[in-house]
């Protein structure tokens, strides 16, 4: 028995595939979904999202957070960022962290709690980018 995973962002469908299991990075934490999973909609972290094709070796791709829903044996993810470790510029990425990071710090006072949450959420999602690419040693 397999799963169908399908991964969507508003720009493109990146993943369309037929899959043994499933690994995602849900806000509560690792989450791995397998033929006969129970119905479920879980908020997604980012992250490493690694799934086995029924042919072929287990693949993974960077996900910027989003929602999962798994009905039957249909699973869906909807995010705004997927990323394969290649698609990745580490040096441009380290750049844009460093001058967040750096307009976090000197604006701080003058950020409403909605900047300053946001500027944060980029930060995050970032680094996790960074940590993904670094993971996969490219």
């Amino acid at each position: 028995m397999a799963l169908h995973l399908k991964i969507i962002t508003p720009m493109r469908t990146a993943v369309d595939t037929e899959v043994a299991s499933v690994l995602v990075p849900s806000v509560q934490g690792e989450m791995e979904v397998l033929p006969g999973h129970a119905d479920i909609i879980a908020a997604m972290d980012n992250g490493e999202l690694t799934y086995r094709p029924v042919q072929g070796t287990t693949q993974s791709v960077f996900i910027g957070g989003g929602f999962l829903q798994v009905d039957g044996e249909q699973v869906m993810l909807v995010t705004d960022t997927v990323l394969e470790a290649h698609e990745i510029d580490t040096d441009s990425v380290e750049e844009a962290v460093a001058k967040a990071q750096e307009a976090y710090r000197n604006q701080s006072s003058v950020l409403s709690r909605e900047e300053s949450t946001h500027l944060a959420a980029g930060i995050a999602r970032q680094l996790a980018m960074l940590e993904y690419r670094r993971k996969k040693h490219l």
